[in-house]
């Protein structure tokens, strides 16, 4: 028997993915909520063989959750549950340390086959999601565009991304051009977003 805990804030969906997963062969499900530190404690002392991390819970860093888990408890893999599937999402998850990636629109057969897989040891990875990241092309960004990027997501003006990386604010704006050309995107923010949709930041 697989012990699965289903790691998320929504008590409609936690209950809803036990139900479901608890009726496949071989598993067994539980849910957890609440904070990192009484989550760790949940998947501890259910002693679980998997965890479902929900990413997209309101009022949680499921990503920070995920990778908590990860280092406290190497042993238990976890799996991240997530309704967004772009390259970039895989690849911060698969940077936390994640054995497995499922979408929220799965059927119950197959995230059942995916935990089964990956307490079998496997990396397991949601079938949209790896070919929309094959179909990602190289990365067409510099470093230092990547740099400028990653700091205007943070909201930051020129002036201010121009003082951190000791740049004129006229070099920090060629540098954004730049990477909105190679991105054909027209304003900054929508590069932000294509570079982070691709995992390019």
């Amino acid at each position: 028997m697989i012990r699965t805990i289903v790691v998320s804030n929504l008590c409609l969906l936690r209950e809803a993915l036990c139900s479901v997963l608890s009726v496949e062969d071989g598993l067994e499900a539980v849910g957890a909520s609440g904070t990192d530190r009484e989550v760790l404690a949940h998947v501890t002392e259910a002693a679980a063989d998997v965890a479902v991390v929900d990413l997209d819970t309101p009022g949680r860093d499921g990503l920070s959750t995920a990778r908590l888990l990860v280092k406290a408890l190497p042993a238990v893999p976890v799996v991240a549950l997530s309704a967004t599937h772009t390259p970039g999402v895989l690849r911060r998850v698969l940077c936390a340390g994640v054995r497995g990636f499922a979408s929220r629109a799965q059927p119950p057969g197959e995230l059942a086959a995916l935990i089964r897989r990956v307490a079998a040891g496997d990396l397991m990875i949601h079938q949209e999601t790896a070919l929309a990241t094959l179909a990602v092309v190289d990365n067409p960004l510099s470093d230092r565009e990547r740099e400028v990027l990653r700091l205007a997501a943070q909201g930051l003006p020129s002036e201010e991304i121009a003082t951190r990386l000791f740049l004129s604010a006229g070099t920090v704006r060629n540098y954004l051009s730049a990477a909105m050309r190679k991105l054909s995107c027209p304003n900054r923010l929508q590069a932000v977003r294509r570079a982070e949709e691709a995992g390019w930041l």
